[in-house]
């Protein structure tokens, strides 16, 4: 059977590929449901909304969402996110930056 990015010749997933992802998405759930409870907390929001806040500035700064919730939570606890990419820690923190500001003129 011959393997091309995850997919078996026959159209079908990679059972190991697979495998690996939802370990990863399943590992990453923790993080993720920290900081949608952290952004429901300071913006007063459901849910939903707070995991569209996730979403949206991991999109603007084109860092995973993982990543993303790991910066939130580091936020929140004053610790470092000990992402090994600089950059996307620099880039999720100025998108912060930038909706905390939105969120405090619209409070005003």
């Amino acid at each position: 059977m011959e393997h091309d990015r995850g997919r078996c010749a026959a159209g079908e997933a990679d059972p190991a590929a697979e495998n690996a992802q939802l370990r990863e998405a399943l590992s990453s759930r923790p993080v993720i449901d920290q900081a949608k409870g952290m952004v429901m907390l300071l913006r007063g929001c459901t849910a939903a909304e707070a995991f569209g806040v996730l979403v949206a500035v991991s999109q603007q700064s084109n860092v995973k969402l993982r990543d993303v919730a790991t910066v939130v939570v580091a936020a929140g606890s004053e610790a470092e996110p000990g992402l090994s990419d600089e950059d996307a820690e620099r880039a999720v923190r100025a998108v912060l930056c930038g909706l905390v500001g939105e969120w405090r003129r619209v409070e005003e």
